[in-house]
């Protein structure tokens, strides 16, 4: 069911009770013309326990309290007001539905419904798990209300004058007619406020299920999102090995293929020419420098930018920060390893694999902090990374971590794996000259 259709009935339930509130106060006011037309006013007083106010006042009272309430409901849910005002709001409606409840002297008790209707239709958006509560004790309190504000109970005490014993005073003709349309109303607003309650839930059904449709096309779309994503990365990898290879296949390639030729042209001369021996040794000596500087220029392009202009240490606190105000993940950086002068092929590799076992944090482990440390020992630096994600009980290596190994082959480093309460990255590289 549409929201709007339950708005609707909202709008035919204050009509309702405008029509049953104002039928009360009229049935007051011509019964009371009526028996003082056939003089029936002391039997009238014999029969009430107290002289009735006057059937005019009654009957105004009635229209003007609901006329005030209509226009607090209305304010109410066309605008937006803070908590506290719109508590207030509500406060308001309540008293005014007690005044109501007095002004018929107590023959309807239907109007305590519609105030609920328009508490169950304002607050419609309150969060599921607070709503529980709030619906719980607003239900009951409604309930014990609409239960005990009855004028077999209450009219009694307050001593008010009771619709019926009016009505006794007509034929029974136009009695039966009036009590007729009496009860018919009353259960009209019953009967409208059972299929708005109805209404409301299936509405409440139907937005769930909404959410969770909704909720299950964006799962699917993120599921997309992150094989593109995983495509991508394997596409770019790709590029990147075949951008490498052929920058090594221009430098290295050509160089050892010039110094292969070079060698067999030695062979040949050293024992007829030593002299233009050693002149082609020289050439072979200058070819392998310039290989040697083009190698060095292709790593260099490899080597990440922060790494470029700050130190170790500076680039890895750049790159954390980065992470941090992007993710806002908790990083805690201690860099033990002082003023040593790593080389640059080192450099890179710890930077590589500090910024890949972050990331693996984030995409896998979903941590909220991290914790890394620098140290070393006598003969070994150690590389300490701990995150406090979830733990995995295999550890199946996928491209990351098999690229992380043998990066720190190249240094001769090791890599060791813990996952007992979050997941543990362990480094250790030996120190040159050791």
């Amino acid at each position: 069911m549409k929201f709007k259709y339950l708005v609707r009935m909202r709008h035919f339930m204050i009509t309702l009770n405008f029509i049953i509130i104002s039928f009360i106060g009229a049935q007051f006011l011509l019964i009371t013309q009526y028996i003082l037309n056939h003089q029936l006013s002391s039997e009238l007083l014999t029969t009430l326990a107290q002289v009735p106010d006057s059937p005019l006042i009654l009957f105004n009272e009635c229209i003007i309290s609901y006329a005030l309430l209509v226009l607090v409901m209305y304010i109410h849910y066309h605008y937006n007001f803070s908590t506290q005002n719109t508590l207030l709001l509500f406060v308001l409606e309540f008293i005014l539905a007690f005044v109501i409840f007095f002004a018929v002297r107590m023959n309807y008790n239907g109007i305590f419904l519609l105030i609920f209707i328009d508490l169950l239709l304002t607050y419609r958006n309150l969060p599921t798990i607070q709503s529980y509560w709030f619906w719980g004790i607003s239900g009951t309190i409604f309930l014990l209300l609409f239960s005990f504000s009855n004028y077999s109970l209450l009219g009694v005490f307050f001593k008010m004058p009771s619709l019926n014993t009016y009505l006794d005073f007509l034929p029974t003709q136009s009695r039966s007619l009036l009590v007729f349309f009496n009860n018919f109303l009353v259960s009209l607003n019953l009967i409208t406020f059972i299929c708005i309650c109805l209404g409301y839930v299936i509405y409440i059904l139907n937005r769930t299920h909404t959410v969770q449709s909704k909720l299950h096309s964006m799962q699917k779309a993120n599921d997309e999102l992150k094989s593109y994503a995983a495509i991508s990365e394997k596409i770019a990898q790709d590029h990147e090995r075949k951008r490498i290879a052929r920058d090594i296949h221009d430098t290295v390639g050509h160089t050892l293929t010039g110094v292969a030729a070079g060698i067999d042209a030695v062979m040949v001369l050293i024992d007829i020419n030593p002299e233009a021996a050693k002149t082609q040794l020289q050439k072979i000596s200058t070819a392998v420098k310039q290989g040697i500087k083009e190698v060095r220029q292709v790593l260099n392009q490899m080597r990440p930018d922060a790494l470029k202009s700050y130190t170790l240490e500076s680039a890895l606190s750049k790159m954390l920060k980065e992470y941090s105000d992007i993710s806002h993940i908790k990083i805690d950086f201690n860099y033990g390893w002082g003023e040593v002068n790593f080389q640059k092929t080192t450099e890179n590799i710890i930077f590589r694999v500090i910024e890949e076992t972050v990331t693996n944090s984030l995409r896998h482990g979903h941590a909220t902090r991290i914790w890394i440390k620098c140290t070393s020992t006598n003969s070994c630096y150690i590389l300490s990374i701990h995150n406090n994600g979830k733990s995995e009980t295999h550890i199946k290596p996928g491209y990351g971590i098999t690229q992380m190994k043998e990066r720190l082959t190249i240094i001769n480093g090791t890599v060791e794996f813990d996952s007992k309460k979050g997941f543990t990255t362990i480094v250790k590289f030996p120190k040159v000259g050791v």
